[in-house]
């Protein structure tokens, strides 16, 4: 049976330590075609100003969720209608652990991670640490987790394994 321009529901989910910035609400959420936007952070959800503040940035179109990270996979499941939703987590950690918490997705892209001590420029806008890599690496070996960077619609770096199994970053 044809779709018969039925949107299927899709899920994309966004690593940016900013979460809800201008980038999102002007790129990202017209280029997905956005209708639910969920914030998962413990630190967001906890704080009873900040989902007012978010609100304000959303288009009114789009519905606007903030969870805890144990609270994802209810919130991506909550959605009766078809839909596309972006979900924004601020770190690699938080990833992992929505996964162990029942979360299920293929795809997971990299917008921003600040510099710090630790971390090592992957491109101008994405810096990692080791630990971070080696989680993303197993990640996408052990669940199939598609890995990539990208900042703006258009140029792709996407996590792979060299010939010797290591984590490497390739131009898609």
């Amino acid at each position: 049976m044809k779709n018969q321009g039925r949107k299927s529901k899709h899920v994309h989910v966004r690593i940016d330590n900013r979460l809800l910035h201008g980038q999102v609400v002007q790129f990202w959420i017209p280029h997905l075609e956005v209708t639910r936007l969920i914030v998962a952070d413990d630190t967001v959800a906890n704080n009873e100003a900040m989902p007012a503040i978010y609100r304000m940035a959303v288009p009114e179109n789009v519905q606007l969720v903030v969870t805890p990270i144990s609270g994802l996979h209810a919130a991506i499941k909550e959605s009766a209608s078809p839909s596309t939703t972006l979900v924004l987590i601020s770190d690699v950690f938080d990833v992992t652990r929505a996964l162990m918490g029942g979360s299920r997705f293929d795809r997971l892209t990299l917008g921003n991670v600040h510099a710090a001590i630790d971390r090592a420029r992957i491109t101008d806008s994405v810096y990692l640490s080791h630990e971070e890599i080696e989680a993303l690496h197993r990640l996408r070996r052990q669940m199939g987790l598609e890995v990539e960077i990208q900042t703006f619609p258009g140029e792709v770096l996407r996590l792979v394994a060299d010939d010797k199994g290591a984590a490497r970053w390739s131009r898609a």
